[in-house]
């Protein structure tokens, strides 16, 4: 750049300027994120020569190998820095390019790519990218599931995505896990299953059979189903299928029914399909050899009709004559149905025995074919009908012979309880109580009997006598349940049994059943106070016992620990009214219970009861303490939620206090239907795992702070789902006065927490994170103040940052007159720059000489002339002043361009003083004035340069209009100059033809003309008054010629002027004598001044 500036203050303009071209005039970088890029672009020169030039980046990422460059062809490799940039971010810029071809520019724009990752179908840059390969290779989405290459992927998704991520891979990264974390970003729906049909049926089957039945899902995905059998006669091939094994949406499963392992009749079996998420079953009927016995069902039934009404009589709720009239009807039905049957024909007796109806009974009697050795006989039947005899007769001689047999029937077949209830009634042995409940007994504990009858007649014997109930074995607790569920009960044998139980020291559900079934019957306060000691006794606070410990408590029964169990087994849902007086005044002084009973007495008590009243003052106290201890555990329920409201103010809290009511007014009860589920995570948004709360049949309660976070369940066998488990959520706590106390002090914290994290603005951060993430103010008094600080030093950054800054309006001086020291960059950004700073009167002397150097340097000049102005009055550079006139006249003289007056000033004001002035200069200066006025002291400086001009044969026409006296003295006066502007090195030949008037045409002449200056031609002419010049030009440059227009050109004649040429003009223009003597005036004057200035 030196080199030229020196050359053209000399003059020499000799060197062409190159031809730029640039193969790309705009270029793409695709950035990855936080990596730099390399590039390259180049130019070159059509024509021949190097180029030498700078290049000025727009933006501070990019950096060049080299600023300068020299060459032909020149190849700029720069990088761009994209550390610190997010995908997606999008920078446009553009290379400035100062050469001494011109100055371009070069575009660009730097796109920071996502991440990526490739794979064998392309780049996997986002989840949909994912998702659609988990779609199409399900294989290698598993793969790169599991690489930690995956985060690249999620880099930019969702906070809540990476967390979740980040967790299951600590849990487990199989293709089950792929599939819940796909749901859980919701990028695919949870796979259902669905069967085309629920149920198959097989009738009259003779072999063992294969079968399938099909199962759809309702999505693509990765599903593991887990498949068992419920039936011994059913067994599948495969007990796990997974969603690969499917064909399109579709899977056939196949099942095999085992025909040796069928019953007889209808076997009932299940194939049950377990997914994570839902469980179906499969409901297969298979029938073999079935026989339809719909008849004797029915006989069955009604002969069952006839026990259940005897035991409606045995409770008096039925008189003897209806029943056996209801029963005579049944019976004589059944033998019609099956007049075979023995038994029917033996319980017909019976019943008309106990109709008193004793003819008739005797009569059946007689049609039964009783032989007691009879082979295959019934031994039962027999002594059934030995039976009814003793009861059809009072012989007591037969009664005893009849009590030997079935004594002797017993001890063949102890297992028949039927033929021991006849025995004990026949017997004289067992007509004492007891000796027959010991028999009865016996044979309960050693046959396992449960058979009604039997229970009747060991009723019988305690009803008979109540006394002979001594003790609550399973045996009597088992007869006194039948008794009171058959509605036997007495009122006596009901006491005596609540007696003996308040005495046990267990509990037992078949007595409790006994005692409330007996109190349905006689509301006894002993029964009732019987149920509650026994449940007591058996720790029994669930809420079906509830209306027991109630009806005591409003009773007021004085039963040990009635009330802690009344509030033990309280269901405060259901709680609508107040609770009785009794139980506030209990507790008054002190209690052991759990938090949720005493928050539902203290709730229970607040609400219905006076504040005034005496209770209300002496809880108070109390409440209040319990108010504030449970709200630092956290605990939460309706009931305390009635009781914070009550006692929670804002001016009674301290932070440890308020940070638990936050705590509480973000409780949540969560609740699925799913089965199996173990624990509930909460994963906050940065993938910490707040909690990790245990699930339970009634739910299990969490504390979500923001939307952002996330519930994970995981299951009993250790896997974890997200989005694909269905959930109920409640709200525990959400009162709008305490979540504006809550909101106060968050907002507090965090304002404390975000002035601890401000970090001090610096020209480090700003380069860290980018101007656009800073407030223009801010960063504009940051330059003002770093410029300050450093004494304006210059750094290359704070020089981007200050420019950046003034494109945006935002400077001030301080900026603005470092900039004008340091700031070096495309031409129009530094004339913009320039013409600010005059503007707020900053020194731009430094500024200036920039722009006019990189101005020459690159031959593109405009609107420079004010600059070049203020430059040249604050003491310019000589030689780069030498070099802006020069270059500046030459483009007046040569190109035409405009010449400001300022300039042609400025020449003549530094010749006056003395400075050397090229030739260009002096000739752009006369050209100026040819055609202007001029004052004094131009006049003589225009003069000298004439002189000087001609002195090296220099002259051009514009010459001709200068001072005639001048021009005489220059030997100009009588000269006819032509002119012709050609192109740079091309070869011009003048042809032109001299006519004398009236004298014939004659040939043209030819004459190769040298330039003037440069491209200029200019052809000096002597024409005599009587001569006619007729021209033209012919111009060729690189094989081409081209011919200019014909001139003509005369001199017109005018009498009387000095000079050879005048007066041999005159002597043309004269006839005659008078002709004759001018030509002996001018021989004379030509001998004379040949003698006096004579040659050397």
């Amino acid at each position: 750049m030196k080199n030229k500036i020196k050359r053209l203050s000399k003059g020499d303009f000799h060197i062409p300027q190159p031809e730029i071209i640039f193969p790309e005039t705009r270029i793409i970088m695709r950035v990855g994120e936080g990596e730099m890029y390399k590039g390259s672009f180049s130019l070159q020169n059509q024509g021949e020569g190097t180029i030498r030039g700078l290049v000025y980046p727009s933006s501070f990422r990019v950096r060049c190998e080299e600023q300068g460059f020299d060459g032909n062809p020149v190849n700029i490799s720069y990088t761009y820095d994209g550390s610190g940039l997010v995908p997606g971010h999008v920078e446009h810029g553009k290379f400035t390019i100062v050469c001494n071809g011109g100055e371009y520019e070069v575009a660009f724009t730097a796109i920071i790519e996502k991440p990526f990752v490739m794979t064998t179908y392309g780049k996997v840059q986002s989840l949909e990218d994912f998702k659609k390969l988990s779609f199409r290779d399900p294989a290698e989405a598993e793969k790169l599931f599991r690489s930690r290459d995956f985060y690249e992927i999620l880099k930019y998704e969702d906070k809540r995505i990476q967390a979740l991520y980040d967790n299951m891979r600590k849990w487990e990264l199989d293709q089950q896990a792929l599939e819940e974390f796909l749901v859980g970003c919701k990028q695919k729906e949870k796979i259902f299953l669905t069967l085309e049909e629920e149920s198959r049926a097989f009738i009259s089957l003779r072999e063992s059979r294969k079968d399938t039945f099909t199962i759809k899902k309702n999505t693509w995905g990765y599903l593991t189903i887990d498949v068992r059998t419920e039936g011994e006669f059913l067994s599948v091939e495969h007990t796990k299928v997974t969603t690969e094994e499917f064909i399109g949406n579709a899977y056939r499963l196949e099942y095999i029914i085992d025909y040796t392992k069928l019953h007889q009749g209808s076997n009932f079996g299940q194939i049950i399909l377990e997914s994570p998420y839902e469980i179906l079953t499969y409901e297969i009927v298979v029938e073999k050899d079935v026989c339809r016995e719909e008849e004797r069902r029915e006989r069955d039934k009604e002969f069952a009709s006839i026990l259940k009404r005897c035991l409606v009589y045995e409770s008096g709720k039925l008189d003897l004559n209806t029943w056996c009239e209801e029963s005579l009807k049944k019976i004589e039905h059944l033998r019609s149905l099956d007049e075979d049957n023995e038994m029917y024909l033996l319980v017909h007796a019976h019943i008309c025995l106990l109709g008193k109806r004793f003819e008739e009974a005797k009569w059946i009697l007689e049609s039964y074919n009783y032989n007691r050795f009879a082979i295959g006989k019934n031994v039962e039947i027999s002594s059934y009908y030995l039976y009814l005899t003793t009861l059809l007769s009072n012989d007591s001689i037969g009664t005893r012979r009849v009590a030997e047999e079935l004594s002797k029937s017993y001890m063949k077949h102890p297992d028949s309880w039927k033929i021991l209830c006849m025995l004990v009634n026949v017997d004289s042995e067992y007509k004492i109580i007891s000796e027959r409940l010991r028999a009865l007994e016996h044979h309960f504990y050693e046959e396992k009997t449960r058979s009604i009858w039997f229970y009747l007649e060991a009723f019988r014997c305690f009803r008979e006598k109540s006394s002979s109930l001594k003790k609550l074995g399973i045996f009597e607790v088992r007869v006194l349940y039948f008794a009171a569920k058959h509605k036997l009960m007495t009122k006596e044998l009901a006491l005596y049994t609540a007696n003996l139980a308040s005495q046990l020291k267990s509990f037992d559900r078949y007595l409790y059943e006994t005692l409330v079934l007996s109190y349905g019957m006689y509301e006894e306060s002993m029964i009732l106070t019987a149920i509650c000691t026994l449940l007591i006794k058996g720790s029994c606070m669930e809420n079906c016992f509830f209306k027991w410990y109630e009806k005591a408590v409003e009773s007021e029964l004085k039963i040990a620990q009635l009330y802690e169990f009344y509030m033990a087994a309280i269901q405060p849902g259901r709680v609508n009214k107040a609770l009785p007086r009794s139980v506030y005044l209990y507790f008054m002084h002190g209690n052991n219970l759990d938090f949720h009973k005493r928050a539902l007495l203290y709730s229970n008590l607040i609400t219905y009861e006076d504040e005034s009243s005496e209770i209300y003052a002496h809880y108070r106290d109390e409440m209040e303490a319990f108010a504030w201890n449970q709200l630092e555990r956290r605990n939460i329920d309706p009931m305390l939620r009635i009781i914070y409201k009550r006692f929670l103010t804002e001016d009674s809290m301290e932070a440890e206090q308020i940070k638990a009511l936050y705590d509480i007014c973000h409780a949540y009860e969560i609740t699925t239907k799913v089965p199996n589920m173990k624990f509930i995570h909460v994963i906050a948004e940065d993938g910490t795992i707040t909690q990790k709360a245990p699930y339970t049949d009634k739910g299990a309660r969490v504390f979500l702070y923001a939307k952002t976070d996330r519930l994970v369940w995981e299951s009993k066998d250790g896997r974890h789902y997200t989005d694909s488990i269905p959930y109920e959520s409640k709200r525990l706590f959400y009162e709008l006065r305490y979540m504006d106390i809550c909101k106060r002090y968050m907002n507090s914290l965090k304002q404390n927490r975000q002035e601890e994290k401000v970090e001090e603005l610096s020209l480090e951060s700003v380069r860290k994170y980018g101007i656009e993430n800073y407030g223009e103010e801010e960063i504009m008094g940051l330059c003002s103040r770093t410029i300050r600080e450093n004494n304006y030093e210059c750094d290359d950054f704070l020089t981007y940052v200050c420019f950046e800054m003034f494109k945006r309006k935002q400077f001030d001086r301080v900026i603005l007159t470092y900039l004008a020291n340091y700031y070096c960059g495309a031409t129009t950004d530094m004339k913009l720059l320039w013409r600010e700073a005059r503007e707020y009167e900053v020194h731009t002397q430094k500024l200036a000489e920039r722009i006019i150097t990189q101005m020459l340097f690159s031959e593109e000049l405009f609107g420079e002339v004010p600059i070049f102005e203020e430059y040249y009055e604050e003491g310019a550079y000589f030689r780069l002043q030498q070099a802006y006139l020069a270059y500046m006249s030459r483009e007046y003289v040569v190109e035409e361009r405009r010449m400001s007056r300022s300039i042609i000033d400025i020449i003549c004001k530094e010749y006056e003083k003395g400075e050397e002035t090229i030739d260009i200069c002096k000739i752009a200066v006369l050209k100026y004035y040819s055609t202007r006025e001029y004052t004094t002291t131009v006049r003589k400086t225009l003069k000298k340069f004439l002189q000087e001009l001609c002195g090296k044969q220099i002259y051009f026409p514009f010459f001709l209009a200068y001072e005639k006296e001048w021009l005489i003295e220059l030997q100009l006066w009588d000269k006819t100059l032509i002119e012709y502007k050609g192109q740079k090195g091309s070869r011009v030949m003048l042809y032109y033809q001299l006519q004398k008037e009236n004298s014939e045409a004659v040939d043209y002449a030819t004459e190769v003309l040298t330039p003037m200056y440069e491209n200029l031609y200019v052809k000096k002419f002597v024409l005599f008054s009587n001569e006619r010049l007729k021209y033209y030009f012919k111009e060729t440059i690189d094989g081409n010629t081209y011919r200019s227009d014909k001139e003509c050109c005369m001199k017109d004649a005018v009498f009387g002027e000095s000079g050879r040429y005048g007066r041999l003009n005159d002597i043309l223009l004269s006839e005659g004598s008078e002709k004759e003597e001018k030509m002996k005036a001018y021989a004379q004057e030509d001998a004379i001044a040949a003698h006096m200035f004579e040659q050397y």
